[in-house]
């Protein structure tokens, strides 16, 4: 069966009990605000509670206002520390991968310069780390795959890899989901699986970013997760949609058998 994950949401404990039900792995996502109040409790009671998931467990790291391929030096080393937290956390929590963002803004730097800071960058985290964590870059407002492709195929790493989160690129993109999967192909470790409506205001994205039941919206995820299996098989699976969907998009999963239903421990 494939390797499924739920995302936490904050709502660690509610999505914890489902993953012991249903024997899926965890996302964890408290510890992408680096500011997080009572840090030292909040760890630890993220390893009391991980201790009881049999499934892998990976961890979203901090991406507001960071971009690893920027010019200004002062947002380079804010990233790079902000990766290094996360990277610690996911080591003390037993994590195997790393949700990241890029940061790039499309029309905000010219390609080929941002690709090579962004090599630069990956090369200097990776240089003390060994190789028990992958680090998974997750799309945001990439209008297609391009830029992760010349970004992965540069830094030429096993420890790097891409996140493909379905619901960003139908919401904020000009490639259809169906094209990132195929252009990108076993590129891709790691998927945000989640649906909504698409481009919805003028601007050309989805400010909401809904993140419903993965088989509410305009994705067609029964094609998506196919192609998933036929170009990237490999790819572990995280239901990223908001908490309360999780379980209509569990059912769906066991509809599709992604999901052995004879193994669940109600």
């Amino acid at each position: 069966m494939k390797e499924i994950r739920l995302c936490d949401n904050g709502d660690l404990d509610e999505v914890a009990e489902l993953c012991q039900e249903y024997h899926l792995g965890i996302e964890v996502q408290a510890f992408h605000d680096p500011y997080i109040e009572n840090f030292d409790e909040v760890l630890e009671k993220h390893k009391l509670v991980l201790a009881n998931i049999e499934g892998g467990k990976s961890l979203h790291a901090p991406f507001w206002d960071l971009n690893l391929g920027t010019k200004m030096k002062g947002i380079r080393q804010e990233t790079m520390d902000m990766f290094n937290y996360a990277y610690k956390i996911a080591k003390s929590l037993e994590c195997t991968e790393i949700v990241v963002h890029n940061g790039y803004i499309p029309g905000t730097s010219w390609y080929d310069g941002w690709v090579m800071r962004a090599t630069n960058f990956w090369k200097e985290f990776f240089a003390d780390k060994d190789d028990s964590i992958t680090m998974c870059i997750e799309n945001q407002f990439e209008n297609d795959s391009e830029l992760l492709i010349k970004e992965i195929d540069a830094v030429n790493d096993p420890r790097l890899k891409v996140c493909l989160d379905i619901g960003h690129a139908n919401a904020n993109s000009n490639m259809p989901v169906e094209d990132w999967i195929t252009s990108l192909g076993d590129r891709i470790h790691y998927f945000h699986l989640h649906n909504n409506h698409g481009k919805t205001n003028a601007l050309g994205y989805n400010t909401d970013d809904e993140h419903l039941a993965i088989g509410d919206g305009t994705i067609d995820i029964k094609r998506v997760l196919e192609l998933a299996e036929e170009h990237c098989p490999d790819a572990i699976w995280n239901v990223e949609t908001k908490t309360k969907y999780l379980e209509k998009s569990i059912t769906l999963l066991q509809e599709m058998n992604y999901i052995n239903a004879d193994t669940l421990t109600k």
